[in-house]
């Protein structure tokens, strides 16, 4: 909830000593000036009244909105302001986050409809919406790795190369170990104190020269928190193939996850690991991950300022035009 308050202040108070001179300005008009105009009457029942005592000439109300006219100056050139203090929620840290995504053909497998890959692109989507202000990247591995997308605020970005993961040609094969240093290297370079890894597979460490588990030590060792999900169903699956000329067929093939070091890794590192099936447990399990870590919030007060003064100077002109207009129009008066 964002709450304002609005008030007003002065940044050039000092002016305001100018106003002392209105009281001597009143009481010369009294005492001199006053006697030496002529005045006209504006109450006609002259023979009822004490004419010195209760009546009041022109040149009095002229008088009166010059005196409110340089009043109003004097508020303008003390430069007034509305400040508007406005307390804003913001998140007390920011996480460094990477995806670190495995895209071997397994992926394609229609278990997880419309297949593993695009249920996966669909949540990622729904989770970089629901971020704020974190600077996120991404690490796509088969039988390589690739640093798809630095750590960056750009969300826009994100999505849309979310969305061109299916043109990244890497070696097929699962590389975990490889996925999760390359997705370390990018985290230990930043200065944030939180810093996680979101890794995903649906396959078992079959390729690269690096243990997962050692890279799990290396994240303890960079206070890298790594989330693990498997996804899929173990078995033979069948694969889609597309030929030369569009035509798609499908393919049986003995698929397999490997949960012990998943679990493994996330106990070391102090994160969770999950398993799930299907699109809407996907779902829920990169909704409990934002929650995890999504830091509470602080309040932060900021200050806006407009400033004013031509609001006054404006009237005091307006004033002193309406004083000519009534002198020489219905009051009919002689100059004060």
């Amino acid at each position: 909830m964002i709450d304002k308050i609005k008030q007003i202040g002065f940044l050039s108070p000092q002016w305001f000593i100018l106003l002392l001179i209105i009281p001597l300005l009143v009481y010369l008009y009294i005492k001199v000036l006053r006697k030496l105009s002529p005045s006209m009457l504006i109450n006609g029942n002259s023979e009822e009244l004490d004419v010195k005592k209760l009546s009041l000439s022109p040149n009095d109300y002229l008088f009166f909105i010059r005196m409110v006219a340089v009043v109003l100056i004097i508020i303008g050139i003390a430069n007034p302001q509305i400040i508007t203090k406005t307390e804003v929620k913001k998140p007390a840290s920011e996480t460094n986050i990477v995806f670190a995504l495995d895209v071997s053909k397994s992926m394609l497998i229609e278990d997880i409809k419309p297949n593993r890959l695009e249920a996966l692109k669909d949540v990622l989507n729904r989770f970089i919406t629901m971020r704020s202000q974190d600077p996120l990247g991404i690490v796509l591995y088969a039988g390589e790795s690739y640093n798809y997308c630095p750590l960056t605020k750009n969300y826009p970005l994100l999505l849309s190369k979310i969305n061109k993961i299916d043109d990244i040609d890497l070696n097929d094969g699962t590389a975990i170990g490889l996925g999760l240093a390359s997705s370390i290297n990018i985290l230990k370079q930043g200065n944030l104190k939180n810093k996680v890894i979101i890794l995903l597979t649906d396959g078992s460490n079959n390729a690269g020269n690096f243990d997962p588990v050692l890279a799990a030590y290396i994240a303890k060792r960079y206070s890298i928190k790594i989330y693990a999900i498997g996804i899929g169903t173990n078995g033979i699956a069948n694969i889609p193939i597309t030929d030369v000329n569009g035509n798609k067929s499908y393919a049986r093939i003995y698929v397999t996850l490997e949960e012990g070091p998943l679990k493994q890794i996330a106990k070391i590192t102090g994160g969770e690991y999950y398993r799930t099936n299907d699109a809407n447990g996907l779902k829920n399990i990169y909704a409990s991950i934002n929650k995890l870590e999504t830091k509470e919030t602080k309040l932060i007060t900021k200050l806006s300022y407009t400033t004013c003064f031509d609001w006054f100077i404006k009237a005091a002109l307006l004033l002193l035009f309406i004083e000519v207009l009534l002198k020489y129009t219905v009051l009919k008066t002689w100059p004060a």
